[in-house]
């Protein structure tokens, strides 16, 4: 039994929050794609990085991981029986989901630990 609108009452609604949320995502995602690159550009000219630098390569790679995945993809990789918003996926692309969604978050939790423990030793 699918149920509309999921929890927000009206179509108008879910599909305010679908694009509020595709687009934030979407700009997390290139946010942290261009960490990930300007630190790549220094370690390939031979540019020494700082532990900082590192822990923040590896926190954005997992938030490209989150906000791509999870966040951006979010309702398409949703069964479409469920009758969600723009839902297109399947069970095997929900589950690829939800992998993505633990392993992501779980990665983004210890790097941020990592990195208040640099400052906090700093």
């Amino acid at each position: 039994f699918a149920f509309p609108f999921s929890c927000l009452g009206s179509a108008r609604n879910e599909l305010i929050v679908a694009i509020v949320t595709k687009t934030g995502a979407f700009l997390s995602t290139i946010g942290s794609s261009l960490i990930v690159s300007d630190i790549a550009k220094k370690v390939r000219s031979g540019k020494e990085t700082d532990p900082y630098q590192r822990i923040m390569v590896g926190l954005s790679i997992f938030d490209v991981l989150v906000s791509f995945f999870v966040l951006f993809l979010g309702t398409w990789m949703v069964p479409k029986e469920t009758g969600w918003l723009w839902a297109i996926g399947n069970t095997s692309s929900c589950s690829a989901q939800g992998f993505f969604f633990l392993f992501g978050f779980a990665g983004e939790a210890y790097y941020q630990a990592a990195i208040s423990l640099n400052i906090l030793l700093l």
